[in-house]
């Protein structure tokens, strides 16, 4: 039983609710914390998504008046990740919170949408240096803000000055209860070097991740949400009236509206050129989880505020042509005008005949398709054998067109390609037979060239540095490791920024 509770301070992350009981009860030991706290020991590696919650409400004094949908509701980032989730998948992870996961093999973290997705959140606390010095001025204490844990948020919402990294890791086995205090955070402010477009941009984006913390709006299925942006695309004119979209479009007026830095940063970076880059994958109908972060881009995107998705009541998205068709012309004489252009047409394909008769064709097509795939020349089958490969030749070609596709993408303008087997193929041009173990001389020299995993990060390092230098920023490790478009909080990427810039220096 837990003899009292420190005051929930608003806007608290329950994570440094249990942080500052630690202290005030002066406990050393972990375990023993989380068995008063639970009232039996149980693991706990999120500081976003606490379960157990049911468990910790049951330890409180009897006059106690905290419940568990406040803390659940109030004082996690559970409002904001579930968002965009479906009602049943929503009240899952409300159920798992508060009972626990009990050994079962449900996660939260995969529920979400985390789970094999670009998008990771933070592996770090953070916070403002204002708020900080606020709170102790105030306080005599400060906390951890749900709001500054944002995925993607870069700023205080509040002072509209740059959050700032602590090392106290936000997820992982067994955590430790750290208090917001003078041994992890200070009150000096961060050198702000983006441009005000992108800390508008970012602004804009943390003021409506917020407003989905604050407000408990219904819950939509995915299938809705697809929908509704295809509704909105078509208002734009990106999408046809049935609904299918004009990607080139959406892609180069999406690219327009964000600079490539900040989609970087929000490690959503995006390449028109991949047929399977996020974006085009985001708008199609299928039922991966996608990331509240990217949700919220898009919105942005369109201009839509996330009220107005949510308390929409109808879409439409993409409507079936189910439009019937009256022939104008009679079938006879199409069909006698079709034989005609055939017979004067010896030895003519059906391609060759759709060129000479377009109208024609198009019409006999549409509402007589079963007659005319039967009297119709079908294209001739099988084509004369070739003569066998010189594979000699054929690798001493390939050798050389390796060779120059290696060189290109090695001055190429714009973020690193890491030198692979496919990115050397995709460069050239060519099929997948440039696999071939008969190109001996080829794949020896791709082998020896490909690049592995760190030596590819130290190259996109190295160019990050030298960009920014050229951009005259200020280099620190955590912004080379935002413009490398590494995403946020991974120690081992900042290891190698550290190492880099150090041989550098030298």
């Amino acid at each position: 039983m837990i003899n009292f509770l420190p005051e929930l301070y608003e806007n608290e992350l329950f994570y440094s609710v249990i942080a500052r009981y630690q202290r005030k009860c002066g406990m050393i030991s972990v375990r023993a914390l989380i068995e008063d706290l639970f009232g039996r020991y149980v693991l706990v590696s999120s500081s976003y998504f606490p379960q157990y919650i049911d468990s910790f409400v049951k330890c409180l004094p009897q006059t106690s008046k905290v419940t568990s949908k406040e803390i659940i509701e109030k004082h996690t980032l559970f409002p904001f990740y579930t968002s965009f989730l479906s009602q049943e998948k929503t009240d899952l992870i409300y159920e798992t919170m508060g009972k626990g996961s009990n050994g079962s093999k449900i996660n939260i973290e995969k529920l979400i949408g985390f789970g094999g997705s670009k998008v990771r959140k933070p592996s770090y606390l953070k916070y403002c240096p204002v708020c900080f010095k606020e709170d102790m001025n105030t306080l005599g204490e400060s906390y951890w803000r749900i709001n500054h844990q944002i995925i993607g948020a870069y700023y205080c919402s509040k002072h509209h000055i740059l959050l700032k990294e602590s090392p106290v890791l936000s997820t992982g086995s067994g955590l430790e209860f750290i208090c917001a205090d003078e041994q992890v955070c200070n009150e000096n402010i961060v050198a702000d070097d983006y441009s005000d477009t992108i800390k508008q941009l970012n602004l804009q984006y943390i003021h409506t991740a917020e407003s989905l913390l604050n407000k408990n709006l219904p819950r939509k299925e995915l299938n809705y949400i697809i929908n509704y942006y295809i509704d909105r695309l078509r208002e734009k004119g990106l999408a046809s009236k049935n609904g299918n979209l004009y990607m080139k479009d959406v892609q180069e007026r999406f690219l327009h509206y964000y600079p490539p830095q900040y989609l970087e940063m929000m490690q959503s970076g995006l390449d028109p050129d991949s047929p399977t880059n996020w974006l085009r994958l985001f708008i199609r109908n299928n039922q991966k989880n996608r990331s509240p972060l990217r949700h919220l881009l898009f919105l942005q995107f369109l201009g839509v505020n996330a009220d107005k998705l949510f308390q929409e009541q109808r879409v439409i998205g993409k409507k079936s042509n189910s439009d019937k068709y009256n022939p104008s012309f009679d079938i006879g004489q199409r069909r006698e005008s079709w034989l005609r252009l055939i017979a004067e047409n010896p030895g003519a394909n059906r391609s060759q005949l759709k060129d000479k008769g377009k109208g024609l064709h198009t019409w006999i097509c549409r509402y007589d398709w079963e007659w005319y795939d039967n009297v119709t020349p079908k294209a001739q089958l099988g084509k004369e054998k070739t003569g066998t490969i010189d594979w000699k030749k054929r690798d001493e070609e390939c050798l050389r067109l390796a060779t120059g596709a290696v060189e290109k993408l090695l001055i190429k303008q714009g973020k690193p390609i890491r030198i692979t087997t496919e990115s050397i193929r995709k460069e050239i041009g060519i099929g997948k037979w440039i696999r071939n173990p008969k190109l001996i001389r080829t794949n020896q020299y791709i082998q020896e060239v490909s690049e592995d995993i760190d030596s590819f990060r130290i190259r996109k390092i190295k160019w990050a540095i030298k960009e920014m230098m050229a951009k005259g920023e200020t280099l620190t490790a955590y912004k080379i490791q935002l413009y490398a478009g590494f995403g946020g909080g991974k120690g081992i990427f900042r290891k190698l920024i550290i190492k880099t810039l150090y041989e550098l220096g030298n």
